[in-house]
């Protein structure tokens, strides 16, 4: 999914925790360590819920396959229709619970 085309910022007076990725609204889920991240990705994408996983060289237009060694903080965004579901299901991760 990391090759969609990612619009969005302050600039164009959107709000930064949301952006269109194609045509679909997104909404920032979290920031973390990327080891950290990754697991929740996984976890969200069996859920069905797409995520987008965005480095700091996203902006530049580095595509992830050249970042796949970058172990230092990402951001994963997920369908803004989804975003509450996606709290749900690492609520009760967090939790022990089965989902």
């Amino acid at each position: 999914m990391n090759d969609h085309h990612v619009r969005g910022d302050e600039s164009q007076g959107q709000h930064p925790s949301h952006r269109l990725i194609g045509e679909i609204p997104y909404e920032l889920l979290l920031s973390a360590p990327r080891v950290i991240a990754e697991g929740i990705r996984a976890r969200l994408e069996q859920s069905r819920i797409p995520v987008y996983l965005e480095t700091p060289f996203t902006s530049f237009g580095l595509p992830e396959a050249y970042m796949g060694t970058y172990t230092g903080d990402v951001s994963l965004w997920v369908p803004q229709a989804l975003h509450e579901e996606a709290v749900l299901i690492m609520e009760r991760d967090h939790q022990g619970e089965p989902s």
